[in-house]
């Protein structure tokens, strides 16, 4: 197994062009054998879409993290370089995001269709999701098990989570402006679960995402 099916399809290229070709090389192939090694020992329990989330992101990431760290990289340069990947991941899900809200997708339809995005989201096997309220222009909703961060404290790398973390804020930045993610606490930052809260979008979101288009 390879990154190309994964949403870090790309890491082999951007390895090669910051490491150089013989370096980049070898972290890209060790990293490929440990998320190899990650995908094939886990046993997913059924859940097809806990095992999609975990092979197609959260393994990849590890691996390449853990690669990085094996090659003598300091820890916040590693996350660094980790950081970089995964933004890059996020920001192409958000326009994944973006394309199926256009040209209208209305956040009445969101709000109805909110179970099953919860469901398909944070399936039960790996989150558990809890306090549901759509009602009005808000829907809220706890998570108070989070995959991200049972995971990375799994592997020994809890750093990671934050990075989890902003990679959803990015990626859901794609329903905006019709619909705006916003997020309290999170158990990454020591909270007792995440916060989050899907509301309308007003029209100060929209003049703002008309002028970030210009």
């Amino acid at each position: 197994m390879n990154y190309e099916n994964t949403d870090l399809y790309f890491l082999k290229r951007d390895a090669l062009r910051v490491f150089g070709d013989e370096e980049g090389k070898q972290i890209y192939d060790r990293a490929s054998k440990l998320y190899t090694e990650l995908a094939v020992t886990t046993d997913y329990q059924g859940s097809r879409t806990y095992e999609i989330q975990l092979k197609r992101l959260v393994y990849p990431v590890i691996a390449y993290y853990k690669t990085l760290l094996a090659f003598g990289f300091r820890l916040d340069a590693a996350l660094g370089l980790v950081r970089s990947e995964t933004e890059k991941a996020a920001k192409e899900s958000g326009q994944k995001l973006a394309d199926q809200m256009r040209p209208v997708f209305p956040y009445r339809a969101f709000r109805g269709n909110v179970k099953n995005f919860i469901e398909y989201k944070f399936p039960a096997r790996g989150w558990k999701s809890a306090g549901l309220h759509a009602r009005g222009s808000k829907i809220t909703f706890r998570i108070e098990q989070c995959m991200y961060d049972s995971i990375t404290k799994k592997f020994g790398c809890p750093e990671l989570c934050l990075v989890f973390c902003e990679y959803e804020k990015l990626a859901f930045k794609g329903l905006s402006p019709q619909i705006v993610f916003e997020c309290g606490g999170t158990l990454a930052n020591g909270h007792d679960y995440c916060d989050f809260c899907f509301r309308k979008g007003t029209r100060k979101d929209r003049a703002e995402a008309h002028k970030r288009a210009e």
